[in-house]
This record gives structure tokens, C-alpha cells and sequence, in this order.
């Protein structure tokens, strides 16, 4: 079950699910791209380092779209600790401007 802040899959690229799924059957979510982490300089509020099984990546919030929940395929890995971070970043992207 796809869950918020859960990780999926579209094809062979990691997407954390932003919508919270809790209260809502809907047929569409909004999600943020996660990226393999090189030596590129991060926007700190906008690029969240993670660790996903010990591989370092970043939730890129400046890359976010509606996929179809029949895309996204689900995994077991969540990012529910790094809740806080994304919550910031999304407010910072959404007020900030």
C-alpha cells in the first residue's frame, strides 16, 4: 500500500509519495524525485540527503509531479524519519515565494 513520505517506483526511478494516502482513495499522487548523490552542491532546503539501504541519495523537491497510482509500484523502504525536512522544504518551496 502507498503510503506518505513510503518509497516507490515509476519504471526504474525511486519517487517518495508526498500526498498523505491515510484519508484518501484517489487515483493520482504527488510525488518527489529521489537522485543518486554525487559531488553536485545541494540546495539544502531543497535537496534532502537520505540513506537508502546504505546508498547516499537526495529527495529532489524542486522535481516533484502527479503520478498515476497505477505507475508507482511500492517498496518496503519509508522515509518517515526525514518527515520534518521534507515538510520544511515543501513549506519553504510553497510560502517562499
Amino acid at each position: 500500500m502507498l503510503q506518505q513520505f513510503g518509497v516507490a517506483s515509476i519504471d526504474q526511478q525511486l519517487v517518495v509519495v508526498l500526498t498523505n494516502t491515510l484519508f484518501h482513495e484517489i487515483d493520482a499522487l504527488l510525488v518527489a524525485v529521489i537522485k543518486p548523490q554525487n559531488t553536485q552542491a545541494l540546495l539544502t532546503a531543497f535537496h534532502l540527503p537520505v540513506r537508502i539501504n546504505e546508498q547516499a541519495y537526495f529527495i529532489d523537491l524542486l522535481d516533484i509531479a502527479t503520478v498515476s497510482t497505477k505507475r508507482l509500484k511500492t517498496t518496503d523502504i519509508t522515509l518517515q524519519q526525514y518527515r520534518q525536512q521534507i515538510k520544511a522544504g515543501l513549506d519553504l518551496l510553497i510560502d517562499g515565494f
